[in-house]
């Protein structure tokens, strides 16, 4: 962006927001003019006490995992994303990159049409997108009656990051965090009784079932059960049915758990098939770092001991392409696979996955011998050798 290198930083800057002023207008112009072809969108920022040169990032949000897209940097609290989309609308989130100094995610329902976002300081829980768009208008129900609370969820995260150090502080931190969390969930619960049908009151129904809200299970159902056939051909829907289900987590000791899911071609693979030799189910996701630390250790192992060993890697994000993406460039050699479901239903709710990575060792006879949580060096050689005498690590 800037060519001539002995500007001073003032020139810089005012050089900047003259460019993004022109980009604005270009952006306006194609958006007023092409309507025949109007598939650009333009999210324009105004925002307050917020540093120049500030990074913000825009991600897609996929409900499980989130890709970031692009990147801009504040001047003059100022910021634009504008990009084709093929359908709309779509969710997407405003996150800052500076993780010391802001917290929390502006959520954005993005069509093919301008939406602008104001917000004032470092929590963006407490910035407003608006639009014409009919999910932008639903999600901003929620805004306007917790924006108090999760300003101060999100101070309460800054300080615990802060603070990191201090287990005893921090544990303090957290059960403030939960009360809080308690009233918003209150407060949700109310707005979606009232307004049920949105892609937004499903998705908060059901995070108010998966992560053991304050609301009677037979509350949440009665609600779901009154909802709009649309809203229920959804990978909210299905995680919502799967957490009202009473099921039993299979433990150690226990008979492994038969699912199906599919490799990066589309071919389908049956657990069962697999059975007659050691199964290592290897649950990761996109956004793990840890998940991505084991993997040359899994390349290794995997290629030593295929004769005894079959390891499964389980993918727990919905958004397939991003796997496919990522599976590629990351080489996996063992047997990968998806469901689609991410971390709404199917493996995920069967296994009772929590976090990630997440492993279940089964013997040759599909018995679950042992089950762990988590990644350091050398973790998976020492497990295997504990179950298989003949194991090459």
């Amino acid at each position: 962006m800037f060519l001539i290198r002995k500007k001073t930083k003032q020139s810089k800057q005012k050089t900047a927001r003259m460019m993004k002023q022109v980009l604005f207008l270009i952006a306006i112009t194609l958006l007023i003019s092409c309507k025949e072809k109007r598939n650009t969108y333009l999210i324009s920022g105004n925002v307050t006490n917020i540093p120049d040169s500030t990074i913000i990032d825009l991600f897609m949000d996929y409900g499980d995992t989130g890709n970031k897209i692009s990147s801009d940097t504040i001047f003059n609290g100022q910021f634009e994303f504008s990009d084709s989309l093929e359908t709309g609308p779509v969710r997407m989130c405003l996150r800052m990159s500076d993780w010391e100094n802001f917290c929390g995610a502006c959520d954005v329902w993005v069509d093919k049409e301008i939406i602008e976002v104001q917000g004032n300081g470092k929590y963006l829980s407490t910035w407003k997108a608006t639009s014409k768009v009919k999910e932008q208008i639903a999600l901003n129900k929620f805004g306007s009656a917790t924006g108090n609370l999760q300003a101060k969820i999100d101070s309460l995260y800054l300080a615990g990051f802060k603070n990191r150090s201090d287990k005893e502080l921090r544990g303090q931190i957290m059960h403030k965090i939960d009360s809080i969390g308690n009233q918003i969930n209150e407060l949700e619960f109310s707005i979606i009784k009232e307004n049920p049908n949105s892609t937004s009151a499903i998705r908060k129904l059901y995070e108010l079932v998966a992560f053991d809200g304050p609301i009677a299970k037979e509350q949440i159902k009665e609600i779901y059960d009154s909802m709009d056939p649309a809203y229920k051909n959804s990978l909210y829907a299905e995680g919502i049915l799967s957490n009202l289900e009473e099921k039993k987590i299979p433990e150690i000791g226990d008979n492994m758990l038969n699912f199906i899911a599919h490799d990066t071609n589309g071919v389908e693979h049956s657990l069962t098939d697999f059975k007659g030799k050691y199964i290592l189910l290897d649950f990761w996701s996109l956004g793990c770092g840890p998940c991505f630390a084991a993997m040359p250790e899994t390349k290794r192992i995997d290629s030593l001991n295929r004769e005894q060993l079959v390891i499964i890697g389980v993918s727990m994000s919905s958004d397939e392409e991003s796997w496919k993406k990522i599976s590629k460039m990351k080489n996996i050699s063992w047997i990968n696979l998806s469901d689609g479901k991410g971390t709404f239903a199917g493996a995920s709710a069967i296994y009772g996955i929590e976090g990630f990575p997440s492993y279940f060792l089964i013997n040759p006879e599909g018995v679950i011998v042992d089950k762990w949580f988590g990644y350091q060096e050398g973790w998976l050689a020492d497990k295997l050798k504990k179950h298989m005498k003949d194991v090459n690590v």
